[in-house]
């Protein structure tokens, strides 16, 4: 089975409320775990920043509805690459709210220490992503 990995940073748009995040996150998890994808989401008040790792078919799947969900605008691919190893494959998606963002973090990737995923190149954004499940892994929502 050929595994992929997907990162990509949309904005939230009005449709997506507190209640919408976490009807996001029930369904991934039970969606994600049968069809055998696991991530991580990182939420900021403004942008989602989405890892997705997994059978080929099964993340464009997904990432073809991200594109199709009126919650999301401005879906831009910043990484799509063939994976060895899993980097996120502890979670069926993990949730990295806002609150756990490290400040003295943030400026590494972020000019003035404002999140802004579209930023960011394929790798920063896959080194951020690591970097704050290395040091946060403990507050991850599972």
């Amino acid at each position: 089975m050929h595994q992929v990995r997907l990162i990509y940073a949309s904005v939230m748009t009005e449709a997506c409320d507190t209640e919408a995040l976490f009807e996001i996150l029930k369904e991934s998890r039970a969606n994600n775990a049968a069809n055998k994808v696991t991530g991580i989401l990182c939420y900021d008040p403004a942008y989602f920043l989405q890892c997705l790792e997994g059978p080929r078919e099964a993340v464009n799947a997904l990432y073809a509805a991200i594109n199709n969900d009126p919650r999301h605008k401005n879906v831009t691919l910043l990484e799509y690459a063939d994976m060895g190893d899993r980097i996120f494959g502890d979670w069926s998606m993990g949730f990295l709210p806002s609150g756990i963002l490290e400040k003295d973090l943030l400026p590494k990737y972020a000019d003035g220490g404002a999140f802004n995923p579209f930023a960011l190149s394929a790798e920063q954004a896959r080194a951020f992503l690591i970097e704050v499940v290395e040091t946060k892994r403990e507050d991850i929502k599972k």
